[in-house]
């Protein structure tokens, strides 16, 4: 079985789980790829696990970064996750990579061989190629009442009535998708409502199996929802996959009418542009 290889990414970081900032309990996620150069990836992947390394054992108020691959698809696509409680947070490892002098030195030194000696660690990456996504929990939606929150906004941990101990995440699950949706604009709103019903319904019945968390892309494109999928294990993706097909209750939730006939009516599934699902299955990067 994969989690029984797999190690979660609380592995790639030096400090006991419960001080690791993650999907669950951060109030703001910067979802960053980039594509290294062909010839290039092992060295790409050498330097940014280091740097991750030294980021991880800074004093950034918690800030916990992790290095995820896909599992399948473009293998020169890699994807990290920087995990802090608020924007403001940010500011502080933009003031550790200005003058720290570890950093300095690993975003400086020659690290990257090609027909010209060494270059920095931008020659492994394919230029043009980084790109950032700001991911901030959904909130507004009417699961939690609870006003005091240590994050910026009230953490997806909080989204869900599963017991907090039984939730997976990004640091402790052994596999995670991510999902992206594109919301129609009139109907944004039954958008988030039927991905909340979705999830709320997955992770009661897939409890320890599955967690998915529901997050707005903010300063990015407007209506681009995005899911975070964590699994136990890859025999519980296809549990979810086939959860349709044997959960009669499940079905109902699908083909409930949740657009109002005024907007033309129709399932929470078509609240979404057509083709505008696609998911990524992210694997640790084993450090």
């Amino acid at each position: 079985m994969v989690n029984e290889i797999m190690r979660p990414a609380s592995h790639q970081v030096d400090r006991p789980e419960s001080q690791l900032l993650h999907s669950g309990n951060a109030g703001f996620i910067i979802s960053r790829y980039a594509h290294f150069k062909p010839g290039h990836e092992q060295e790409g992947l050498n330097f940014v696990g280091e740097v991750l390394k030294h980021m991880n054992k800074a004093d950034l108020n918690g800030m916990t970064f992790f290095f995820f691959q896909k599992a399948f698809g473009d293998q020169a696509k890699h994807h990290w996750f920087i995990n802090m409680k608020s924007p403001l947070d940010y500011a502080a490892s933009l003031e550790m990579v200005d003058h720290d002098e570890t950093t300095r030195v690993l975003l400086e030194d020659g690290v990257v061989s090609d027909d010209g000696g060494f270059g920095s660690w931008g020659s492994a990456v394919e230029q043009g190629s980084i790109t950032e996504h700001i991911l901030v929990p959904q909130h507004g939606l009417d699961y939690s009442h609870d006003e005091e929150h240590e994050a910026w906004v009230p953490e997806a941990w909080r989204q869900t009535a599963v017991p907090r101990e039984e939730q997976l995440n990004s640091a402790n699950a052994p596999l995670m998708v991510h999902r992206v949706a594109y919301a129609r604009y009139p109907t944004r709103k039954e958008a988030r409502y039927y991905a909340f019903a979705w999830q709320n319904y997955v992770n009661e019945h897939l409890r320890g199996k599955v967690t998915a968390y529901l997050y707005e892309e903010t300063f990015g494109a407007m209506d681009r929802l995005h899911m975070l999928i964590h699994l136990a294990s890859y025999e519980a993706w296809e549990e979810l996959r086939n959860l349709p097909h044997r959960d009669p209750e499940f079905r109902k939730l699908l083909e409930r009418q949740m657009i109002s006939p005024e907007k033309g009516g129709g399932t929470g599934a078509q609240a979404f542009v057509p083709g505008g699902v696609t998911d990524t299955l992210l694997v640790p990067r084993q450090l």
